[in-house]
């Protein structure tokens, strides 16, 4: 499964379960380049969740990816902030991620 379809399986769970949903895409360049615009700080997670009165940051990567030093800084930034959920997720979490988008115990944290 690629990290895409991965996405878009998580994105269509949250959505069929009610949460609100952002995700920042990328644009590819007239240089061939891909550049997310943002103003801040690089790595930012990829999906943001909310469905009152939870909200979930998560950083999707395909089996066997490792999180950039920028997305690391991020999450362990975010994973500190007592007020919200933030994962690491992968498709081996499936189970995990269900239970957390369909209301059951928070257990899916990296």
């Amino acid at each position: 499964m690629t990290e895409r379809e991965f996405q878009r399986a998580v994105v269509e769970l949250a959505r069929l379960m009610g949460w609100r949903v952002h995700h920042t895409r990328p644009a590819l360049t007239q240089r061939g380049r891909w550049l997310t615009p943002i103003q801040g700080d690089a790595g930012f997670p990829d999906l943001v969740l909310c469905r009152p009165p939870r909200l979930v940051i998560a950083e999707l990567k395909r089996v066997g990816g490792k999180p950039t030093a920028e997305q690391r800084g991020w999450l362990e930034a975010l994973q500190a902030c007592a007020a919200l959920e933030c994962y690491l997720w992968t498709p081996a979490d499936w189970n995990a991620i269900v239970r957390t988008l369909t209301g059951g115990n928070n257990d899916a944290q990296a």
